[in-house]
């Protein structure tokens, strides 16, 4: 685990993989940041160009290292150097938004870790979590009213479904559905596995079940790569459901991807085996067989 975590932070040194990256022009077909276009999902994007694009953009924060107009090979380029595409950029890219909570979204964890000895302001902070809030209440059905006393919040739900589905996967069923194929599936003419090997730039691909059973059961992160929380039905109907925007984005190049080698995710032998997988994991949900959590993060 701390060679991955060591890899994890060396990725913006690694080259060969992509080349730089060019400026968003499209949006996501999803709609705006994938919650919707409804008018909560309007008032999240208002919410990140009016208050959260100046933060991550200003001289000494996020812009510095993630700019996405280079250097060449920067592919953890989150940050667009015009604001006008600073919200496809950054929604764009799942390891910066992870579950979209306050408490797994590393565009706030990763900085309250000490992450390159930068900090935010309180009212830094403040913007960005309202922000996040914006958007899972657009996944929620778009109620942006305040959560009645009792009830459960989408961020709530979001973390109590993660952690759940945790521990509903199992090394067995993993290895059934024939996970290690997303290490061998080819992106134009390369394996997944050749840049994603040991967690390299927010993502795991192996042909070696652990460590990556053991990565995406135990760090939220990476397991939002392959699954996220569906709160479009209400909080009260939230699911895990397989991550196919994410995939989809980054094989058909959406912002911030465009240099990302191109892969199909439909009948691909990775989706095979994903949809596999969480079919079990769902099984052993439904039937009550799911062990305590397993999220170390």
């Amino acid at each position: 685990m701390r060679n991955i975590l060591l890899a994890v932070v060396a990725a913006a040194g690694l080259v060969g993989c992509v080349g730089g990256i060019d400026m968003p022009s499209t949006p996501p077909e999803q709609g705006v940041g994938g919650g919707g276009s409804g008018s909560a999902a309007v008032a999240a994007r208002k919410s990140f160009d009016d208050n959260v694009y100046a933060i991550i953009a200003a001289s000494g924060k996020c812009v510095g290292c993630h700019s996405s107009s280079g250097p060449v090979g920067n592919i953890t380029g989150f940050v667009a150097p015009s604001a006008t595409d600073g919200y496809v950029t950054a929604t764009g890219y799942q390891a910066l938004i992870g579950n979209w909570t306050p408490t797994g979204a590393p565009i706030l964890t990763k900085i309250a870790g000490g992450h390159n000895g930068m900090t935010y302001s309180d009212t830094d902070k403040s913007k960005i979590i309202d922000w996040l809030n914006l958007e899972l209440s657009a996944r929620a059905g778009g109620n942006t009213t305040p959560v009645p006393p009792g009830e459960e919040s989408p961020a709530d739900a979001t973390v109590r479904l993660t952690k759940e589905w945790s521990g509903c996967m199992t090394l067995a069923n993993f290895q059934a559905a024939k996970m290690t194929n997303w290490g061998t599936m080819r992106a134009n003419n390369s394996a997944c596995q050749t840049c994603h090997d040991l967690g390299e730039y927010g993502q795991i691909a192996s042909q070696a079940d652990n460590p990556f059973f053991t990565v995406i059961s135990t760090n939220k992160y990476y397991m939002a790569q392959y699954f996220s929380v569906d709160l479009s039905q209400g909080v009260k109907n939230g699911k895990m459901i397989i991550n196919t925007r994410s995939f989809t984005g980054v094989g058909s190049g959406l912002a911030p991807h465009l240099e990302h080698p191109r892969f199909t995710l439909t009948n691909s032998t990775g989706l095979t085996a994903l949809t596999t997988f969480y079919n079990s994991t769902a099984a052993l949900r439904d039937q009550g067989k799911c062990a305590p959590p397993t999220l170390t993060n």
